[in-house]
């Protein structure tokens, strides 16, 4: 298996929505999928030294935005691109479970200020054109939550970023629902041709592309001109599939966990993503980075909502 520099690694930003999160037990936190990603890697990242964890996004003026920059300041994460749009509101979502923890969201988040974030500030796009971070980390949902000139701008400077040396992730998460008036292909496809690991949900993959099984989807990618240099496939309670070629592909299975211990499914991709990232920026092998981020989804799934009591992660943590 190639191996990729993930130790020249010392900031990386993440970007997108994060939205009040109405959970399935009553109890009200935050969430997004990047904003997920960066907390759950936050949460190993004891010797800030080592690894600046930066988010950026938009809040609007409201009680919900201030509590969440408090949220980011108590959790180190930092916010250097986190700006305030006037008269906006933090989007907002409910969780509705199933009996196998399979959840339905419901959504209000048309007035998010995230949607404005590059027609009210350009820092982060003249970030990345002077790669002033080592890596970036986006998905699906950070495009579609941008109007086509977004997007577009953003592609441009992601470009340029990368010329320079930067490092970029991209997770596919796919919503339909935030891609009514246009088709994602050509902006993912934009993505994939620039990003050094795709973290890609089996399911999002067979609805943007067509494609039908994971050997398809790595077939798909990889005849592409451009493709990224690794593929990290989750296929939720299947084997993850690593794959750096055609044929150069490595499965992790994780361990299997009971129906009745299962509660909540929300953020397991994005937890897997962050776990994922933890072992590979510590030098482990991508095998040995799989099955952590294998446990820690496990883990995730097993509590409600988005981000896992801090009590139980921390307990987690010590026995690791």
């Amino acid at each position: 298996m190639t191996s990729l520099v993930f130790n020249t690694i010392k900031s990386m930003v993440f970007f997108g929505e994060c939205m009040v999160e109405h959970r399935a037990d009553s109890d009200i936190s935050f969430a997004g999928d990047t904003f997920n990603t960066a907390w759950y890697l936050s949460q190993f990242n004891k010797d800030k030294t080592r690894l600046s964890v930066q988010y950026a996004s938009a809040i609007g003026d409201d009680e919900a935005s201030s509590n969440l920059a408090l949220l980011l300041q108590q959790e180190r994460l930092e916010s250097p691109y986190l700006i305030t749009v006037q008269d906006k509101k933090l989007g907002q979502y409910w969780v509705k479970l199933a009996e196998n923890g399979e959840r339905h969201f419901e959504f209000d988040r048309l007035n998010s200020p995230v949607r404005q974030y590059f027609n009210q500030d350009s820092r982060l796009l003249a970030a990345l054109k002077h790669k002033q971070f080592d890596a970036i980390y986006l998905s699906g949902i950070s495009l579609a939550v941008l109007c086509p000139e977004q997007r577009a701008q953003f592609i441009a400077a992601l470009r340029q970023f990368k010329q320079h040396g930067g490092v970029i992730f991209f997770d596919n998460n796919y919503r339909a629902a935030l891609w009514q008036s246009e088709t994602p292909q050509k902006w993912f496809q934009q993505l994939m041709a620039l990003a050094n690991v795709a973290f890609l949900t089996d399911e999002d993959e067979y609805a943007v592309h067509g494609t039908q099984c994971v050997n398809s989807i790595i077939a798909h990618h990889f005849s592409q001109e451009l493709a990224p240099d690794m593929l990290v496939i989750r296929c939720g309670s299947a084997p993850c599939v690593i794959a750096v070629a055609p044929n150069d592909v490595l499965e992790t299975s994780p361990k299997k966990i009971a129906e009745e211990k299962i509660i909540d499914t929300t953020a397991a991709g994005d937890a897997f993503a962050a776990g994922f990232l933890v072992k590979a920026l510590q030098g482990e092998t991508f095998e040995n980075a799989a099955k952590f981020a294998h446990r820690l989804a496990g883990q995730v799934i097993q509590h409600h909502g988005a981000l896992m009591p801090k009590d139980k992660l921390t307990k987690y943590l010590s026995e690791e």
